[in-house]
């Protein structure tokens, strides 16, 4: 499927922004060609090898024709993206312990979980996986399968069709406003800052209630409330 990655699989077992890439090839394009290029895969399964696209305009990854089939089996990217209305119809059916296991599973391969796969000998074998690579993927109404539009924090496009629900992701630096009607002395709301992990620039900002703040209240405790402590988290939201 036609798809352009924001992001790319090193071969040394990290994902990275297509940034990285990007800003080494302005600098100078020998040496971004010759550490990177067949060596960069899908960032999801980490098989398909990506292809870079290097238009004076157009600059982004993908994986071409003849390398689909290189996918994982299960991986989301051999799927087309849902489109807004699939996608509205998606969330609005949804069911509160999918889109759980859906974040988990994206945290997961943030944290490149693994686990040992032992032979028969006892020996360890090669590392598995823990998170599946089909976690995006939805079964539209007329039954075919796709995956849900999806962002990574670090991406430059990350503005692009906001009026569509993504799964978004990434490392980012944190920290938590409270919103107090001081007349009454009350929190009325939260606010989790999501700042640019290097530039400490705000991304976006969650709304959260006080009833939700309060059954997280020992994960939110970890947050500070000043701007200029903000530490750097993984964190997945929808």
């Amino acid at each position: 499927m036609k798809y352009k990655f924001e992001e790319f699989y090193f071969e040394n077992d990290k994902t990275y922004s297509s940034e990285v890439y990007w800003n080494l090839y302005d600098k100078d394009h020998k040496a971004a060609i010759k550490k990177y290029e067949g060596h960069i895969f899908c960032p999801l399964c980490r098989l398909a090898p990506l292809t870079v696209a290097k238009g004076n305009l157009r600059r982004y990854f993908k994986v071409i024709e003849s390398d689909i089939e290189k996918h994982d089996s299960k991986c989301s990217y051999r799927r087309k993206k849902g489109t807004k209305k699939e996608t509205e119809w998606f969330y609005r059916d949804l069911d509160t312990t999918d889109i759980r296991n859906r974040l988990i599973s994206c945290m997961n391969i943030m944290l490149k979980k693994t686990k040992s796969v032992t032979g028969g000998n006892g020996n360890t074998g090669n590392k598995k996986s823990e998170y599946t690579n089909d976690f995006l993927n939805f079964t539209t109404s007329g039954g075919e399968i796709k995956h849900l539009p999806h962002k990574n924090f670090n991406a430059k496009t990350l503005e692009d069709d906001m009026d569509v629900q993504k799964v978004y992701y990434g490392k980012c630096a944190l920290y938590i406003k409270k919103y107090i009607l001081h007349e009454k002395n009350e929190i009325k709301k939260y606010y989790l800052k999501v700042l640019h992990q290097d530039t400490k620039k705000q991304i976006c900002d969650i709304s959260i209630s006080p009833y939700v703040y309060k059954y997280l209240e020992s994960d939110f405790k970890l947050i500070t409330e000043e701007k200029d402590k903000a530490e750097n988290f993984y964190l997945c939201f929808s």
